[in-house]
């Protein structure tokens, strides 16, 4: 897999440092790469239409801009003069995550990076924080940061062994071609994980004759050989799998946690509508409970 070239970098407001453009910069390693570096505004103030007139609001919002460019302008400056090929896009909007989706669909970049924001364990479904709407709409890569630079640790490769369409098996493998690509950049360890869910029954309905460990075991087993054929085609040591019990959005921030791991590359399938609201994605459910850096990819067709 080729590393990307065509970066869209989320610069948040005007601050002193801006993690995301660190760590685009670690993936300019030849002059074909290309930065986006982009920021959204919006002030409320611009809403106080009974107190200010048009004119005075579409003055003031192009102050705004001006202002922002200029900040933008001066980080683009400095980027040029190391000889980094970069554009600047300043987008006026209500909703940063609308904004930046608008951007993607536009710049068709290989990759977004973004700062993770702080609301991103909000559990409303109607929130709808920033991160969160992101994951799911996102049509394009998006790498969720939390500092500037890399972090030692193995990178997380979870997929879904049980697939059996086209579109879940490619989206496999590009989980793990991405793990893979990241691995190398970072010198970090790439372990294959898929978590699974042994059927249950209450002992007092059980069933007689129903051997749940054996249950348990064949599950286990059926997991097994799916991920020994995913990870021996893409390269990765068989001791570097690892299949884990219990619902993904439990199991595998557990596992996280367990083995210090730094980034977390999954796939994700949005949802739109009451079904969106109220049931949202495993990689939605997954990201609110991780303590490490995502990166989610979308299949080439939503499913």
């Amino acid at each position: 897999m080729k590393a990307p070239k065509n970066i869209l970098v989320v610069i948040s407001g005007k601050r002193k440092t801006h993690e995301a453009l660190e760590r685009a910069l670690l993936f300019v390693t030849n002059k074909a790469v290309h930065l986006h570096i982009f920021n959204a505004i919006y002030e409320p103030v611009m809403e106080l239409s009974d107190v200010l007139s048009s004119a005075h609001r579409e003055e003031m919002k192009q102050q705004y801009l001006a202002d922002r460019h200029l900040y933008m302008d001066e980080i683009a400056a400095q980027l040029e003069n190391k000889g980094i090929k970069c554009s600047v896009h300043v987008a006026w909007h209500r909703e940063l995550h609308e904004a930046i989706e608008q951007a993607a669909i536009e710049l068709k970049p290989d990759l977004v990076i973004k700062r993770i924001s702080a609301d991103t364990d909000s559990i409303n479904p109607f929130a709808m924080p920033v991160d969160r709407h992101l994951l799911r709409y996102c049509s394009v890569p998006l790498l969720l940061i939390k500092g500037s630079q890399w972090s030692k640790g193995p990178i997380l490769a979870t997929i879904d062994p049980h697939a059996s369409d086209e579109a879940h098996i490619t989206l496999n493998n590009k989980v793990l071609n991405y793990a893979k690509l990241l691995g190398k950049m970072t010198d970090n360890p790439v372990y294959g994980v898929a978590s699974y869910i042994v059927p249950s029954m209450s002992p007092a309905i059980g069933l007689p004759g129903v051997d749940y460990d054996l249950i348990r075991q064949d599950t286990f087993k059926f997991y097994e050989e799916k991920m020994q054929t995913l990870l021996t085609a893409h390269n990765i040591p068989l001791s570097d799998m690892h299949i884990i019990e219990g619902q993904p959005q439990r199991a595998i921030p557990k596992f996280v946690e367990q083995n210090d791991a730094h980034l977390v590359v999954l796939g994700t399938v949005g949802r739109t509508g009451i079904s969106a609201a109220f049931i949202g994605n495993t990689a939605e459910h997954v990201l609110a409970n991780l303590e490490c850096e995502v990166l989610a990819l979308k299949p080439a067709k939503e499913i």
